[in-house]
């Protein structure tokens, strides 16, 4: 009866009231679906509302719908200039554009598929995709849409984007980019694999595998992680950071295993910048406005600090755990524990190094002067390990290196000299060595004119 109704709407499409056949096949329909209320109770019906054009497909219990066409389920509706609906599966196949809209948000794409029993939508080509609330984007190839769960996954190399105003009425975007992206709306939890990067602001990450939750405000990247913003490098085997949500600064990061962070401060009027660095196999740092306070290394501990006029002088800290700590992006005191050694650089007011100190004990404390940025005092501890140390002054070493220099060239000049008089000997005897080759040519000649 059904298909024999779509057949005569065919013969009245070229007549005065295609369209009022349409509706009416849309609301005959719409009751026809209601008719089993047993297998439909659970579930409100899918409902064409409009299409300017409407024909029975070859495939039995299939539509072919163009022009403006318009579907509605629940709270859901999806628009699309030509579909194909197969009423038995209950699946709308668009491929004259696609724009699904529903209570959270919207999905825009060249194509899409809406499939009712299982509530999920699917877009391709060009998708773009949105919230009610403008707080996040989608843009990629391809689009699934569990709208039970409210779960959008992408997996052609897509890209989120997560807007958060700021009290200065700015806004921070937050972007994922990968290979594929799972987003959990509910739970603000977004997955990410392959080739991923996260930016906001000034800082970047990278990795193979990262987990992102916005409700909790943390981050966990696995796989060859790199974590980089602004004056700070970390990079391990993973990485965990925390973020301050109210603030959107960087609270803490967690580095395990090959762990390795880098510390910079820039140059200011008349004083250096300077550089830390530290590896082992565990370190956490902990920051305030984006200011490193803390960081502490675990296991086979070693760091070094320099200025950045100075590359060449490192200050060293080993042991097997070290503990640093700052005050505005600067080194205050250190702490080296187990096996401890260090060396330290004096540097004088024309930035010449004079000299350096080298200790060793179970344990050694380090307090810095954070306007000159050097060293302030120097306390040992020893157990285990005597503690000991020594003051290398480089400045005498300097003057002895230059004196043998000196010495090696006046030894070179002097032997320079007599080789020089061993080789103007032949050349003195030449002029007597003629005189008698040639007396001796004058004898004979006189011989043989003699009779």
């Amino acid at each position: 009866m059904m298909q024999a109704f779509g057949q005569r709407c065919l013969e009245l499409r070229g007549r005065r009231y295609p369209r009022v056949c349409l509706r009416v096949f849309a609301v005959l329909l719409a009751l026809a679906l209601l008719l089993p209320v047993s297998a439909f109770a659970q579930s409100s019906p899918l409902i064409m509302k409009h299409a300017d054009n409407l024909a029975v497909a070859r495939k039995r219990g299939s539509l072919l719908l163009e022009g403006r066409v318009f579907f509605v389920h629940d709270s859901v509706q999806f628009r699309t200039q030509r579909a194909t609906w197969n009423k038995d599966a209950e699946v709308v196949n668009c491929d004259g554009g696609f724009l699904f809209t529903h209570p959270s948000g919207f999905i825009q794409a060249k194509s899409g598929m809406y499939r009712k029993k299982q509530s999920l939508a699917t877009a391709m080509g060009d998708v773009i995709a949105g919230d009610s609330a403008s707080s996040y984007r989608f843009t990629g190839d391809f689009l699934e849409y569990d709208r039970e769960n409210e779960i959008l996954t992408m997996p052609q190399k897509p890209k989120l984007y997560q807007y958060e105003k700021r009290k200065d009425g700015g806004t921070d975007t937050l972007t994922i980019e990968a290979n594929k992206i799972i987003y959990n709306k509910k739970a603000s939890f977004a997955e990410a694999y392959k080739n991923v990067k996260v930016t906001q602001s000034d800082m970047v990450v990278t990795c193979d595998t990262g987990y992102f939750d916005r409700a909790n405000s943390w981050l966990s990247l696995k796989g060859h992680p790199t974590f980089d913003m602004k004056n700070y490098h970390l990079t391990g085997d993973s990485i965990y950071l925390t973020i301050d949500e109210a603030k959107k600064t960087l609270t803490s990061a967690l580095v395990i295993r090959n762990a390795h962070g880098i510390s910079k401060e820039d140059p200011k009027k008349n004083a250096p910048g300077n550089v830390t660095e530290a590896f082992g196999d565990t370190l956490f740092c902990e920051f305030k406005d984006n200011k490193i306070e803390r960081l502490y290394v675990n296991l086979n501990a070693k760091g070094f600090f320099y200025e950045t006029d100075l590359p060449d002088y490192r200050n060293l800290m080993d042991g097997n755990r070290l503990d640093m700590y700052f005050k505005k992006g600067k080194m205050d005191h250190a702490v080296v524990s187990g096996k401890a050694q260090s060396t330290y650089f004096y540097v004088k007011k024309d930035r010449t190094v004079s000299g350096k100190n080298e200790a060793a004990g179970d344990t050694i404390n380090i307090v810095f002067d954070p306007l000159k940025n050097a060293v302030k005092t120097l306390r040992l501890l020893g157990r285990s390990t005597i503690a000991s140390g020594r003051y290398v002054d480089l400045e005498k070493e300097q003057r002895e290196k230059a004196a043998k220099e000196k010495a090696d060239t006046t030894l070179t000049k002097l032997r320079g000299g007599n080789d020089k008089k061993e080789r103007r000997k032949p050349s003195a005897l030449r002029p007597s060595m003629n005189k008698m080759i040639k007396r001796a040519k004058e004898t004979k000649r006189k011989e043989e004119e003699s009779p």
